[in-house]
């Protein structure tokens, strides 16, 4: 499996699906445990839906996409919305179903989810526009249409848009600012990627226009920046896990910054690398920051074995005032071969999460997601904490294949989760204890 690319190992879930918790220490001592709460499903399961590809928390709201949906034509997608006290205290009940308004068959809307406060963002990277996977995404408002409505707002699309950018594949969402990649656009070359800055206010009051478009300052053909994206603050994290360096598909992550080369300029402030690049891991297929820590998926990277997988943990001022140096590779302590642990990452305050969606978890490829923290094994150790795994896995469920996490709410989506029928999906809720 080690030739297979991010892309096409993606491809080859997808395929799967649209064609076709609780937790165990293992001796590990946790610093701050999270329980098992509930399995959340769709109102309206369909087989191959891919329910939970993509999640996202946030306060009280959590987002499941589900981009196998076929509700508004085949695999044109649909997003859940589940609301804490909906059902009862810690009930996450199902709220809404979003759909896009322009809703066609392959435009797999849900591919990617974010959601910030009163807002939602639905990535649907299949979406034609005026030509041919052009790609779009959607925002959602809380009280459009009506009290706690959530009703489309915007279609996002980028300013000089072409055929197979794929806008969507990933987004990102903060404040006023949201940032979605398109790792398809070609740029100066072929496949080089950009990613698109939207800003609320721009070209008017809720406008959501278009602030600037992001490319690497070494753009190269092929490199697929914009695979993955995430936004905090005043910096914007960007995966080119295509980069080759001076191998083969080692991949990068590249760091932006609000106001580097000017007032509200959004400059390219740090090239991200790891401390040990090795060709064909993909570095930069997942990722994810939080005030001054991010965190770089390499699920590819073999680490004693193949494909075991790893996540590289960068601090704001180490080695330095601003120089977001290496603080830590993290491993799976159960690691395997073939179980690409860093299939996705998520940070958030002393927490950080990897998802092992091929990890065995007792069974065959189950999936186990991995919690470490920061005081874990000393102080600012970052040790492993709690491995997770869903309450009723069974083999290809592909638990972790998804992850977010926002204070004292974890979730895990199983794509791969068959429910009544097949690959239906499904989404796991934690909370700390």
């Amino acid at each position: 499996m080690k030739t297979k690319s991010p892309l096409v190992f993606l491809a080859c879930v997808l395929a799967c699906l649209f064609l076709a918790g609780c937790q165990a220490n293992d001796g590990v001592t946790p610093e701050d445990t999270f329980g098992s709460l509930l399995k959340l499903v769709p109102s309206d399961p369909t087989d191959n839906g891919s329910f939970g590809l993509s999640v996202a928390v946030d306060g009280a709201y959590a987002l499941v996409g589900a981009p196998g949906e076929d509700g508004n034509g085949t695999n044109s997608g649909a997003a859940y919305l589940f609301l804490q006290s909906q059902g009862g205290l810690d009930g996450w009940g199902q709220v809404k179903k979003l759909i896009a308004s322009d809703a066609d068959d392959e435009d797999v809307f849900g591919v990617s989810v974010a959601i910030s406060g009163d807002y939602a963002l639905i990535g649907a990277e299949g979406e034609d526009g005026s030509g041919s996977e052009r790609g779009a995404a959607y925002l959602f408002y809380r009280n459009q249409g009506g009290a706690d409505n959530w009703g489309e707002v915007k279609k996002i699309v980028a300013s000089d848009a072409a055929n197979d950018d794929t806008l969507g594949y990933s987004v990102a969402i903060d404040g006023d600012y949201l940032v979605v990649g398109a790792d398809g656009e070609d740029g100066a070359g072929t496949i080089r990627g950009a990613a698109y800055l939207f800003y609320r206010n721009q070209g008017g009051a809720d406008n959501w226009g278009q602030l600037f478009k992001l490319t690497a300052d070494d753009a190269v053909d092929n490199n697929r920046f914009g695979y993955r994206v995430d936004i905090k603050g005043d910096f914007v994290l960007v995966g080119s896990p295509y980069s080759a360096g001076a191998g083969t598909n080692r991949g990068a992550a590249y760091l932006f910054y609000r106001n580097q080369g000017g007032a509200d300029n959004w400059g390219q402030f740090r090239k991200i690398l790891p401390s040990d690049p090795a060709d064909n891991v993909w570095f930069g297929s997942a990722l994810s920051i939080d005030g001054d820590v991010l965190v770089v998926g390499a699920a590819w990277d073999d680490s004693g074995g193949t494909n075991r997988g790893a996540a590289y943990l960068f601090y704001r001022n180490q080695g330095g005032a601003d120089n977001w140096g290496q603080l830590k590779k993290l491993v799976a302590s159960d690691a395997h071969d073939d179980d690409f642990f860093g299939f996705d990452v998520k940070v958030d305050g002393d927490y950080v999460l990897a998802g092992a969606l091929f990890s065995g978890g007792g069974g065959t490829e189950r999936g186990q997601v991995y919690l470490f923290s920061k005081n874990e094994g000393g102080t600012d150790n970052w040790g492993e904490a709690q491995r997770l795994r869903a309450s009723d896995g069974e083999n290809q469920d592909w638990f972790g294949s998804s992850i977010a996490l926002d204070g004292s709410y974890l979730l895990a989506g199983a794509t791969g989760e068959d429910g009544a029928g097949t690959n239906r999906g499904a989404c796991y809720v934690f909370r700390k204890i």
